[in-house]
């Protein structure tokens, strides 16, 4: 909820997610996204959401969060931006905005679910964080 609520501060559009399977169902969904904001220890593996998004929304900016030492950017995919904990607020704005410019403008097409990541079965899958920014019309942050 921090996180969300720093970037909405900055002025960006959010949707916060609770596991991996509900950040899949907003990827899915009508709302464009620009960048995939995750923990690493996100219900459902945020490694494996990191890889998932990498593959098949490439035009999709990912920051992963992580108390991991810096060794832990090995296990992301390429370009995937890792965001160590404790950040402040200042730090997070940077690796978005820095993030932002790999974002092209088009979205891939229909995603498919790797093994590791549980589809949504619409029932709580237990506790997490993450979230989902995308950028409002104002200020533009594109």
């Amino acid at each position: 909820m921090v996180t969300a609520d720093m970037l909405e501060d900055a002025g960006f559009q959010t949707v916060e997610v609770r596991t991996t399977a509900e950040a899949l169902g907003v990827l899915e969904g009508p709302i464009p996204v620009s960048m995939l904001i995750t923990g690493r220890g996100i219900v459902g593996d945020g490694v494996a959401l990191a890889h998932l998004v990498h593959h098949r929304w490439p035009a999709v900016g990912i920051i992963v969060t992580s108390g991991a030492g810096a060794d832990f950017q090995k296990k992301l995919p390429p370009g995937v931006r890792l965001l160590s904990k404790p950040y402040d607020f200042e730090d997070l704005i940077h690796e978005v905005e820095a993030g932002l410019p790999q974002v092209q403008d088009k979205p891939s097409g229909a995603p498919v679910l790797p093994g590791g990541v549980p589809p949504h079965t619409g029932v709580e899958m237990g506790t997490g964080m993450g979230a989902v920014a995308t950028p409002t019309t104002e200020p533009d942050k594109t």
